[in-house]
């Protein structure tokens, strides 16, 4: 059992379930998880185990319909409305299955946003994009439209905004799916990086058992429960892939 100290989440007796009555889906059933400070943990089981539902209520976007979750020391289900839009803005990167790009802004513009929603000036905001875009090898394409790049380098851009503050907390949904060999790589030594940093964490769903090497911990998911924790990831099959 990890120390509080330690614990970056903390996820305890957390049930989720959608629409009501006999057809209602227990995608949660008394759920517990925890990650740590300065780790990558990845989770990964079969489709509709319940992985991305636990990755959106340790986020703070679904609530949980009981348990508790507690993220770098603040109970999620404690805070108003507005103090969880402050808290996932401050502590938070996410990268989500769906890029959610918006069309009308360059992707150093995209990039930007969460520098600008935490008010930089615009023209540092626009330099450290461009910085995170060329850590993940999209230099010279800072001012392309999102529409007019492949799914492989609209993951990046997505990647990209999620690091460019360095957020406590990266969640990542399949962060990996979109891209090659060589590119994924890439990709995740800048997140296991950031993982390192000894008041961050990184929790990450995949099925890509390519990068199942970078995770300090990895965890099996089933039938909305966590049913096996590895501690040494060579040890995990890749029947996820």
């Amino acid at each position: 059992m990890s120390s509080a100290h330690s614990l970056a989440v903390s996820v305890r007796s957390v049930d989720k379930a959608f629409g009501s009555g006999e057809a209602a889906v227990r995608a949660l059933k008394q759920t517990h998880f925890e990650a740590r400070k300065g780790e990558l943990v990845m989770l990964v089981g079969p489709s509709g185990c319940g992985k991305t539902t636990l990755l959106s209520i340790i986020a703070g976007t679904l609530h949980a319909d009981a348990g508790e979750v507690e993220v770098f020391g603040k109970k999620l289900h404690s805070l108003s409305h507005g103090e969880l839009t402050r808290f996932r803005l401050n502590h938070l990167g996410f990268v989500f299955q769906s890029f959610n790009l918006i069309p009308t802004l360059s992707v150093a513009e995209n990039v930007a946003i969460p520098l600008i929603l935490h008010g930089l000036p615009h023209a540092e905001c626009l330099e450290r994009a461009r910085d995170m875009l060329a850590r993940v090898g999209l230099k010279g394409r800072e001012e392309t439209r999102p529409n007019a790049l492949s799914g492989g380098q609209q993951q990046r851009v997505a990647i990209a905004r999620a690091l460019v503050h360095t957020p406590p907390l990266l969640i990542c949904d399949e962060p990996t799916s979109a891209l090659d060999k060589d590119t994924g790589a890439t990709v995740m030594e800048i997140i296991r990086d950031l993982s390192r940093a000894p008041d961050r964490c990184v929790i990450i769903v995949t099925h890509d058992h390519r990068i199942f090497k970078y995770a300090d911990r990895i965890a099996e998911m089933e039938d909305g429960r966590i049913t096996r924790v590895h501690d040494d990831p060579s040890t995990i099959d890749t029947q996820y892939s």
